[in-house]
């Protein structure tokens, strides 16, 4: 088992090493500007991540059966660092062959829909107390369906009933939270 780990692990700091040499031999100018900024990425999602766990152990983490405070957010930092930990390895170990550049991002991205999407849920945000869970839900998961990608209408308000009613059921039955009843007590 260490004999299949140490040539990957070698590999790796062999490319952590490439990344913040000074020469240009090994990489091009962009292509080592480009990962080292990958690499600076993660690096800081997994501080990030080192923080909010510590943060949680703070609270204290409890057991599984009697969770504290503090389980969720050391679960959640355990989790975010290691996605920002794979993800470092996946890109050293491919090269980040396959990232894009911060253009090429940022050109396919629909700014009308998405600001239609930040508005749709100030608004929700704002009337969900007043009109409830039920009557807030439908009609924003409804325009969301059919703004993110244009369907039929019947399988638009199918889709928002069945998910708006699978939540309800997650969240009021299963779960039972205190979703707001609205103005007209359901």
């Amino acid at each position: 088992m260490i004999t299949n780990i140490s040539p990957l692990l070698l590999k790796f700091v062999r490319e952590i090493g490439i990344l913040f040499q000074s020469s240009e031999k090994e990489l091009p100018r962009e292509d080592s500007r480009v990962k080292k900024t990958y690499l600076i990425h993660d690096i800081v999602w997994m501080g990030f991540a080192f923080l909010v766990c510590l943060g949680g152990l703070k609270l204290g983490f409890g057991s599984f059966h009697q969770p504290h405070a503090g389980f969720m957010p050391f679960l959640s930092g355990l989790t975010l660092g290691l996605l920002a930990l794979a993800d470092l390895i996946s890109g050293v170990v491919n090269h980040w062959k396959h990232e894009k550049a911060d253009k090429e991002i940022w050109a396919d991205i629909h700014w009308g829909k998405l600001f239609l999407t930040l508005a749709l849920l100030f608004a929700y945000t704002i009337l969900f107390n007043t009109l409830g869970f039920l009557l807030a839900t439908i009609p924003l998961l409804f325009f969301l369906y059919r703004l993110m990608e244009p369907r039929p209408w019947w399988g638009v308000v199918i889709a928002s009933l069945v998910t708006t009613g699978l939540f309800y059921l997650g969240f009021k039955v299963g779960l039972d939270s205190q979703l707001p009843r609205g103005f007209l007590g359901f």
